[in-house]
């Protein structure tokens, strides 16, 4: 009988400790808690964590403004009563997005309101104001109807006769002279990681690139060891850019990965701790070809020279092996350094062997790109024994040539 009281006292303890605990790792909110958060109405008791990750970050509840403003990653607590609500959150420069919620609430889940460079706030006059011009040849007024048409040759230029002919390796490119065509290009070389093995020629890569590209009259957008908000808001200029007509051209030398068939471009204050950082902290290669869709550019050229290993292999299992193949939209020209599921080599010299040898045809007069970048494909295979093969993927029709037909 004295045993079983033992028994049944020490089941009581361990249950009000296990009972203590539960507590604590639920984190109940006390009266006392509550009496600290901003109330949306008079009636208001159930605890709501509201999250950005944004700074200068205001709330609103029903629309009226609550608490005060929070950075990134902060979380503010408010009150709200056992009704639906519309939540709005506004960052400084970014637009509102809002949440509507309804009962039950579920006061150990925060509601968290991401944002990215769509919903940047911008004046479309300024997208352009520190790129250089194109060419001297009939550059239009300064914020005029003209500015945003692209340029025409003069008018005693003779074009070229003009022919249809299809590319080879699944590829269709034929058809146009271009030489007065407005060009626009962002140029992004990553090299400086912070978290991750660094490139020694990414730098180097994407200055040379944005180099040749203004030889042959494209506008450059040029970015060397950005960070996550520095390529954001330059994909987003590039893609308002595009709203003016012409080509635009994408290149990218980096870190990339490869996760659940989808490619993330890594900035270089990319920190992966787990695979859910990767949606957050990198860029996905498909937001910028949505971007470039969304303007009037008939043609679309984008090269990635990012297929390394996994930098962070540890961390993020769900990763595979290079960059997979993606689909090309219509007016789209997708070039990766190598095909599918493989790496590419960062090269021994000032460039990435890609690279190099994309330098070494990009500028040579009267090569049609389909033709250039087959004459880049022999080369890069040769130097690497057939270990690195680049690969295009592409729905464009026209010739078009970097430098004159």
């Amino acid at each position: 009988m004295c045993s079983l009281s033992k028994l049944g006292l020490i089941a009581l303890v361990v249950s009000l400790w296990l009972t203590g605990c539960a507590s604590l790792l639920r984190n109940d909110y006390s009266e006392q808690d509550k009496q600290n958060y901003p109330k949306a109405s008079a009636d208001a008791n159930t605890v709501v964590a509201l999250i950005s990750d944004k700074d200068n970050t205001r709330f609103s509840v029903d629309g009226k403004t609550i608490g005060s403003e929070v950075q990134a990653g902060g979380e503010l607590k408010i009150l709200i009563n056992n009704q639906s609500h519309d939540i709005v959150a506004q960052p400084k420069g970014y637009q509102a997005k809002p949440q509507h919620i309804q009962p039950p609430f579920d006061e150990h889940s925060p509601i968290s309101f991401g944002f990215t460079y769509k919903d940047k706030q911008t004046n479309n006059d300024e997208n352009l104001a520190n790129v250089p011009p194109i060419v001297t040849v009939q550059q239009a007024p300064a914020h005029s109807e003209e500015q945003h048409k692209p340029l025409k040759p003069p008018s005693n230029h003779v074009a070229p006769p003009v022919t249809m002919k299809p590319a080879d390796d699944g590829i269709t490119i034929a058809l146009k002279n271009n030489k007065f065509e407005r060009r626009v290009a962002l140029v992004i070389g990553n090299g400086a990681y912070q978290y991750t093995g660094q490139l020694p020629n990414s730098a180097n890569d994407a200055q040379d690139i944005a180099q040749a590209l203004r030889k042959v009259n494209f506008q450059v957008i040029l970015k060397t060891d950005a960070s996550l908000e520095t390529m954001a808001d330059a994909i987003y200029q590039f893609g308002e850019s595009l709203k003016g007509g012409g080509v635009g051209l994408f290149y990218y030398s980096g870190h990339g990965l490869q996760v659940k068939g989808e490619n993330y471009l890594l900035p270089v204050d990319a920190n992966l701790t787990r695979e859910d950082d990767i949606k957050r902290k990198a860029i996905n290669a498909n937001d910028v070809l949505e971007k470039m869709g969304e303007g009037k550019s008939h043609l679309n050229l984008v090269f990635l020279d990012a297929c390394r290993n996994n930098p962070f292999p540890s961390s993020t299992r769900a990763v595979s092996r290079g960059l997979v193949g993606m689909s090309a939209p219509n007016g789209t020209l997708l070039v990766f350094s190598t095909d599918p599921g493989n790496v590419a080599a960062d090269g021994n010299g000032r460039n990435g062997t890609y690279t190099k040898h994309l330098l070494q045809q990009i500028n040579q007069p009267g090569l049609e790109v389909g033709m250039m970048l087959r004459k880049v494909r022999t080369a890069v295979k040769e130097e690497t024994g057939g270990q690195q093969v680049p690969w295009e993927n592409g729905s464009i029709e026209g010739e078009f040539y970097f430098s004159g037909n």
